[in-house]
């Protein structure tokens, strides 16, 4: 199990967790995480590289790929997506969720973001069978609407997908 993007960006000041979703593995496989926070480097289990071109990543190395929030920061994701393609297992799983509305949020970069339409085609461009693809639509908490200024949203629209890498 590869959770891109998995440690945070302490550039940003976010805090460093190193098994946020370690919790979706199980007892059946090993919890990594691949990201290019300079403090990730020297953790264990842990790829320090660019999704975007991450070639100390074998090829066909993990049985499930997955990103929460993260894939917007990419430059060019186009290439994240061809390395998810190339190191998710033939019949592996790629589970992904993505800002489709959302207020910009430089943590450290903020460049995309994607439809349901968007995501099966990089998917399917790059070999995989959409398993399926959806919204999911979270509203603020009312307190913080009472309360906080700093949450720049009412609703936010975050579009995920599950495929499977023929």
């Amino acid at each position: 199990f590869l959770d891109i993007g998995g440690t945070g960006s302490t550039a940003s000041g976010m805090k460093q967790v190193t098994s946020k979703f370690q919790h979706f593995t199980g007892p059946y496989l090993d919890y990594w995480i691949l990201d290019a926070d300079r403090k990730a480097q020297n953790l264990e289990h842990t790829l320090h590289c660019n999704i975007d071109d991450c070639p100390s990543a074998s090829d066909c190395e993990f049985d499930v790929t997955f990103s929460h929030t993260v894939l917007e920061h990419s430059k060019r994701p186009w290439l994240a997506f061809d390395t998810i393609a190339r190191i998710t297992k033939r019949g592996g799983l790629s589970l992904h969720l993505v800002p489709f509305s959302y207020q910009y949020h430089a943590t450290p970069e903020d460049h995309y973001r994607f439809s349901h339409t968007a995501l099966i085609t990089l998917f399917e461009d790059r070999n995989f069978t959409i398993l399926e693809v959806g919204y999911d639509i979270c509203n603020k908490p009312k307190d913080k609407l009472l309360r906080t200024k700093d949450e720049h949203y009412d609703q936010i629209w975050l579009t995920y997908v599950i495929a499977q890498k023929n």
